[in-house]
């Protein structure tokens, strides 16, 4: 309700002025509150709502990132004959160099857009990228591969961040991306066992890219 509805409903028509004004400032000064609270709350409310991945407005079946590699050698391709998988080619020769079997793998028209909807997230320099499939409701996963001398390995996420078992769903997503060329930041989101859902964020750290560091983000 605005403070002019207010207002007309504290009009005195007997004249007794003083006591509504000390009646309308009382109001005036509520609703002031009312409207500070409700800016903190979209203020609070409003990096969370950004932090999805994929972003809650718009079309959720774009895909993310860029499947190609800043220095153009390594493209990430999904093929959708039956399983449905992504691959990781030398671009110069077309060679796979890795697979990864989609998580809902039956060659039909919407596991195909699920698929298509991944988020590929390139370092700088090219030696690590983030494969991540689309994320509803903690659905599918994120893998990590490290690519040297044209050698590549995969990390599976959960081998860095673990999914305690006081929950019971969680999934590991990019959010929002690379903060440097060494270090990407994360978001583990998870469903506990009684109902609430809850997200912690964590920065790895690729600059020993046979043993990434984690750091939680307070």
């Amino acid at each position: 309700m605005s403070t002019d509805k207010f207002t007309l409903c504290t009009e005195d028509p007997a004249g007794k002025r003083g006591a509504g004004k000390k009646v309308e400032m009382r109001i005036r000064k509520h609703a002031m509150n009312r409207g500070t609270l409700r800016i903190l709350t979209v203020c609070l409310i409003a990096p969370a709502a950004m932090a999805q991945n994929p972003p809650e407005n718009g079309d959720p079946y774009v895909s993310r990132g860029n499947p190609t590699s800043p220095n153009g050698k390594y493209a990430w391709i999904v093929r959708i004959d039956n399983p449905i998988r992504y691959e990781l080619v030398d671009t110069s020769d077309g060679k796979t160099l890795a697979v990864v079997k989609a998580s809902y793998p039956e060659s039909d028209m919407l596991n195909i857009q699920y698929a298509k909807a991944n988020g590929i997230f390139w370092n700088s320099d090219g030696t690590v990228v983030a494969l991540d499939e689309l994320n509803r409701r903690r659905a599918g996963r994120l893998y990590f591969f490290t690519l040297r001398n044209g050698t590549v390995h995969e990390i599976a996420s959960e081998s860095i961040i673990p999914i305690p078992e006081s929950a019971s769903e969680g999934r590991v997503v990019v959010d929002p991306g690379w903060v440097s060329p060494a270090s990407i930041r994360v978001r583990l989101a998870l469903k506990r066992r009684d109902g609430a859902f809850v997200s912690e964020y964590y920065v790895i750290d690729f600059t020993d890219l046979n043993e990434p560091k984690l750091q939680l983000i307070r």
